[in-house]
């Protein structure tokens, strides 16, 4: 969840929350939000109408959010024109496409039942709170010219009593806001000294939004910006392992610059990390089974204190089916939009993007074989769209670095066929066999003298 802190009296809210409240504060009526997967549901109804197939949804709603919206494009000759960072190259026919498909896309949503999503409503409280800072501004203009004398007649004609909303805002997980919300917030708060404070980390990026703050209006460069090194939640056994997940990737630094972990490190020591490589999927989840079993039976680590973290959410379901069956009967909760309740004693089971903000002892990190992470969808861009294969690529070595940052005390890895990439080289020649645990054959399961990552 993106977190706003706004004035000494700690509002905290989430950011599409704030933007909703803005929204309805102004007593306009955008319709239903639809989540993610209904969003991507209207752009499929969408291209199958218009025929325009050889586009992909997900495509068009990051072009729509990190384009459309977040270069103010109200008019084609404004989308045609717009610059395009980060984002794949298109032509101006392909550009013409979008077009069309986008016009369609709202179209559809203004159609009753009206409905809407949230990019759209922080695209609408961005503008609400840039008119309203506008009027804030040109009040102090007025007054400055009349001598600083108090407007009362002008203010209290206005219906309000024009001011910034907030004096200070605080940001948490700053790199995935889009820049619809960044241009709300800027203009929540007027400029000057500790406006805006941010906290984020780029390769933590889960949702693609590639946002440069100077061209919002926020100075994060100089010294105005701290790079924070100290990682007091994991271990450094953990820490190292999770940081050559991302190596080899370029990060941004949430501006015009680049980031890299050189000198991130850890106070805390532990287990080495596990890399457990399975012949099948029914072997992996087998596995995992039997690994969360002995660490519970033998360690006494509360289920609930363990997590299994898939690629996507049919595998969470495959996986919830073999660790509650016979001869495991373990209980296990999948993690939902809303989390589970802390006082369960269930093994969580959920996709990596479940597991950003939590944290668990013992993280199992499953799935993680070649074609499944990253996902083998991507390899259709690979000739024919290099930006965006690399773009898709990234984005899963932060989905896998999140996720294996959630452990606190202990890392296992786990998978079926071939290693992915983004492991060690070496992970299929060094890791542990999962038949060899099923057999009860193998070495102990525990970390003591454990493959290392």
């Amino acid at each position: 969840m993106h977190q706003v802190v706004a004035e000494a009296a700690a509002v905290l809210r989430s950011v599409n929350a704030l933007a909703r409240e803005v929204v309805q504060e102004a007593c306009l009526e955008l319709g239903r939000p639809l989540d993610d997967e209904a969003s991507m549901n209207v752009w499929h109804t969408v291209l199958a109408e218009t025929g325009l197939l050889g586009y992909d949804a997900e495509f068009l709603d990051a072009e729509l959010k990190h384009v459309v919206l977040a270069g103010s494009c109200g008019s084609w000759g404004a989308y045609r024109r717009v610059g395009r960072s980060g984002r794949p190259r298109i032509s101006t026919a392909q550009r013409y496409d979008v077009w069309q498909l986008v016009q369609a896309y709202q179209d559809h949503l203004d159609s009753p039942p009206r409905q809407t999503t949230y990019a759209l409503i922080a695209d609408r409280a961005a503008g609400l709170e840039q008119h309203r800072m506008a009027r804030v501004e040109e009040q102090a203009r007025y007054k400055d010219e009349a001598g600083g004398r108090d407007l009362i007649h002008r203010e209290a004609g206005s219906g309000m009593w024009l001011r910034p909303r907030y004096q200070h805002i605080v940001v948490d997980e700053a790199q995935d806001l889009s820049a619809s919300h960044w241009r709300m917030l800027r203009a929540m708060v007027r400029k000057g000294p500790n406006d805006i404070f941010l906290a984020g980390d780029a390769h933590q990026r889960i949702y693609g939004n590639r946002v440069v703050l100077s061209h919002q209006g926020i100075e994060i460069r100089g010294r105005a910006s701290r790079r924070l090194t100290l990682n007091y939640r994991t271990t450094r056994e953990i820490l190292g392992s999770a940081n050559r997940l991302i190596s080899g990737a370029s990060f941004d630094d949430l501006d015009t610059g680049t980031d890299n972990l050189d000198g991130y490190r850890s106070v805390l020591t532990g287990l080495v990390p596990q890399f457990w490589r399975a012949p099948d999927r029914l072997s992996e989840m087998r596995a995992v089974a039997t690994l969360i079993k002995e660490r519970h039976d033998a360690y006494g680590t509360p289920y609930s204190a363990m997590a299994v973290s898939v690629p996507e959410g049919s595998s969470a379901q495959e996986f919830a089916n073999v660790l509650a069956r016979e001869p495991y009967f373990l209980p296990v909760v999948e993690l939902g939009k809303e989390g589970v309740r802390a006082d369960l004693d269930a093994v969580r089971i959920g996709t990596m993007h479940r597991f950003k903000g939590l944290e668990f002892q013992r993280v199992f990190l499953t799935c993680v074989g070649e074609g499944q992470v990253p996902h083998q969808r991507i390899e259709r861009y690979r000739h024919d769209n290099w930006n965006r294969y690399r773009q898709e690529e990234q984005r899963a070595r932060s989905l896998v670095f999140v996720a294996a940052t959630r452990a606190r005390d202990e890392l296992v890895v786990t998978w079926s066929g071939r290693a992915s990439r983004f492991l060690p080289p070496d992970a299929d020649k060094t890791a542990y066999h999962a038949t060899d645990l099923l057999r009860q054959e193998g070495p102990p399961s525990d970390s003591s003298g454990s493959a290392a990552a």
